[in-house]
């Protein structure tokens, strides 16, 4: 099986050399690195092409830089480098991670395994864990649809003995994998734009809906060496992705409407209790400044294009 890695990236180029250089000493190598750079310069591109040309021969990618300002956010990045793919597996990998050196390796090893895998994504050791009580809310409000069985597993990483996978409905997009095969007529939603936040999650769902089986790998560990971003709450972005999630891809049943108006209240809760230890009313104003982007079809949005409206 031959790997095309896709490397979405935008104004960080000391952090996509880092990443390049972890792909590049990978056990096994991709076949394809396909770089898509958002920047407003190409000043990334020099770097790269310096780290591929040192590498051996043997184990030295065809390189396809695309430096393309017009594109807007992750999605449409990965989407312009899934179109640009030849290989049988294409690895998502964002720009601020270091991989493992067996990562590749192992990832194939279990594709070779388990032909009706679609998707595998490797541990992420360093994932934030919270507070008890964040973990209590997840599990009391986090019901049907909108249970996220990956976050406990990034938390609680180290119980899991090495080599098993760990079947999951969704990934977090700081690297994932799939069969190009499981991607046909499959795309990012290009809605999303930004630094935004679920296209990972509506990938899968996509995937998942055509019977695409998806996993963790146990024995596979990467370091999300997450960028800065904008100091903001996060309960908009959370309230938002989730119910356009909810709206794309949930059938609207009396017990998915439940769950969606339960997890309503976990947010509101969360936000209640980040009030106590901040002092501020943010968290509260975080929240409705989600509610009222859900209600006016995501206008407003800093990561999702506000929906079409139909006359």
């Amino acid at each position: 099986m031959t790997v095309s890695a896709v490397v979405p990236t935008k104004n960080r180029p000391a952090l996509l050399a880092e990443t390049v250089r972890a792909l590049l000493a990978q056990t096994v190598v991709p076949a394809e690195l396909i770089i898509v750079d958002q920047s407003a310069t190409d000043d990334g591109r020099r770097a790269v092409t310096a780290l591929v040309d040192a590498a051996p021969a043997a184990a030295r990618p065809s390189l396809v830089y695309v430096w393309d300002r017009a594109i807007n956010g992750a999605a449409a990045a990965r989407n312009a480098g899934l179109d640009r793919a030849r290989g049988d597996i294409v690895v998502f990998c964002d720009d601020d991670v270091v991989p493992e050196p067996v990562v590749i390796e192992r990832l194939l090893a279990h594709y070779a395994a388990l032909p009706e895998l679609a998707g595998l994504a490797p541990l992420i050791i360093n994932y934030e864990r919270p507070g008890w009580i964040g973990r209590l809310g997840h599990r009391i409000f986090r019901l049907g649809p909108f249970r996220d069985e990956r976050q406990p597993v990034y938390w609680n990483w180290q119980r899991y003995p090495e080599g098993v996978l760990v079947p999951v409905r969704m990934f977090t997009g700081a690297l994932m994998s799939f069969r190009r095969a499981a991607l046909a007529g499959v795309r990012h939603d290009a809605r999303y734009r930004a630094a935004s936040v679920g296209e990972d999650i509506d990938l899968c769902w996509s995937v998942v809906a055509r019977g695409g089986r998806l996993a963790i790998a146990t024995d596979a560990r990467i370091v999300h060496n997450k960028a800065p971003r904008p100091a903001r709450r996060p309960e908009e972005a959370v309230l938002t992705s989730w119910a356009f999630l909810y709206d794309k891809h949930v059938p609207k049943t009396p017990s998915t409407r439940l769950a969606f108006a339960w997890f309503v209240v976990g947010v509101f809760a969360g936000a209640v209790n980040a009030t106590l230890h901040t002092r501020s009313s943010a968290p509260f104003r975080s929240v409705w400044a989600g509610l009222r982007g859900v209600r006016n079809d995501y206008a407003g949005s800093t990561f999702l294009a506000p929906r079409a409206r139909t006359s």
